[in-house]
């Protein structure tokens, strides 16, 4: 073998064996640690993907701290946060925060900085992520789990009106997808509430736009965007042309409709299955399958986010250096990760878990598909856009009443838009 061949070779090797140290995090290479005591307090809610589930190995590493579990229905949680704040006392360790209300809680001052400990993770998780817990070029979290979203279709329903799902590439398809399958089977395409409505797809659908209620600045972007009012006058097709089923969010309708099924379709995020699957339509089994989100315009971006949550560990703890030791293992921890994906459907953050065989295998409730790989590969595209910030909460709420008033029929999509900008405007200062 020639010197430019053995050259050769032992370059590819260092670049494989650097391949494969990229693949490995920080809390990979965790050796036990014996000599942290702690007796941790963690707050959140059931089901939010903070449980138990790789705290057996946590406790081979760490055998002298002890995890007190405080689990609340979310509203709860956070008024708890907002009270013990106040008060100046009583936080927890740990909370599970939801990135939609992150940022409240971040503007009081109440988190730990983080940067030195998550800067060696900026690499490993999803990007997007990462602007939820940044302030300032500081970070205040480790991101948990992500959202994204894709199509949830009625396999069933789909077979009955000869419509292939695979046909569906942009939004104008699905639009004409809903006219044939009500023709022929009678059932609508999706499930949105007019007089009660959430503006909770209005949000999925601006966020695949990269667009939001503000741009990058912080100014107000809904009355401003062309886009956005083509994403309102959109869903208005569907409750104009009756191609929209009149069911609230989180009502027991909702959820029958999704079973029974009276509804074809359901655009959501992945943790949706996690429902289907443990009580809204366990039996539905098979007839389920999943899609990628249709693009605005052939090529364009079929990738978005709904929800996703992160931990954070308050200034006030005493235990600062246990309670990262739980936060690492458990969010860092590829081994952690996938354990916890296994257990109980929540998605990780954690981009080196996708590389486990499980994310691979078909899922019997979707009939076979491979749908887990549909999710990594969306979680990846997600891109920035202006939707949780510190006035979510107002913003979300003053934007879902002028969509009602909109879907009622008393104001056009136009007049919805500058309404809501304008109240927005008002009451949260920005431009």
């Amino acid at each position: 073998m020639n010197k430019t061949v053995t050259q050769l070779l032992v370059m590819l090797i260092a670049l494989l064996l650097v391949g494969a140290a990229a693949a490995q995090t920080p809390a990979d290479a965790l050796e036990p640690n014996p000599d942290l005591h702690a007796t941790l307090e963690i707050w959140a809610w059931q089901g939010s993907g903070v449980d138990t589930f790789a705290d057996a190995e946590f406790a081979e590493y760490y055998p002298n701290i002890q995890l007190n579990y405080v689990l609340r229905p979310t509203p709860d949680t956070y008024q708890q946060i907002q009270l013990a704040a106040v008060a100046g006392g009583g936080l927890p360790d740990i909370s599970n925060i939801e990135d939609s209300h992150l940022r409240q809680f971040l503007e009081l001052g109440i988190l730990h900085d983080l940067t030195d400990r998550v800067e060696p993770y900026l690499p490993f998780m999803n990007e997007f992520k990462w602007g939820h817990v940044e302030r300032d070029g500081r970070y205040y979290a480790m991101p948990n789990d992500s959202g994204p979203v894709a199509l949830f279709y009625r396999r069933d329903i789909f077979e009955r009106a000869g419509v292939d799902p695979e046909g569906i590439e942009t939004w104008a398809d699905y639009y004409d997808a809903a006219f044939v399958i009500m023709e022929e089977t009678g059932v609508p395409m999706w499930q949105q509430a007019g007089a009660r409505n959430s503006g909770r797809l209005f949000e999925i659908l601006m966020w695949q736009r990269g667009l939001g209620y503000i741009d990058e600045d912080g100014n107000v972007l809904l009355d401003r965007d062309e886009g956005i009012l083509e994403i309102l006058e959109f869903m208005g097709r569907f409750w104009d042309d009756g191609l929209a089923l009149d069911a609230e969010e989180w009502t027991d309708a909702w959820y029958r409709n999704f079973d029974e099924p009276n509804v074809a379709t359901h655009p959501g995020a992945v943790w949706m299955g996690t429902f289907f699957k443990s009580w809204i339509a366990p039996d539905a089994a098979g007839n389920w399958g999943v899609i990628r989100l249709p693009a605005w315009e052939p090529g364009g971006s079929q990738a978005s986010n709904d929800g996703g949550s992160s931990l954070v560990i308050f200034e006030q703890s005493t235990q600062k250096e246990a309670a990262w030791a739980y936060v690492e293992f458990h969010l860092g921890r590829t081994a952690s990760q996938v354990q916890t994906f296994i257990a109980s459907d929540i998605f990780p953050s954690l981009e080196t878990a996708y590389d486990h065989p499980y994310f691979s295998e078909p899922d019997p409730y979707y009939g076979g598909q491979v749908v887990r790989r549909i999710f990594t590969d969306v979680v990846q595209e997600i891109p920035e856009a202006g939707i949780y910030n510190v006035d979510y909460q107002e913003m979300n709420g003053l934007m879902a009443e002028q969509i009602q008033r909109f879907a009622t029929g008393q104001v056009s999509a136009s007049e919805a838009l500058s309404a809501a900008a304008r109240e927005i405007r008002s009451r949260t200062g920005r431009r």
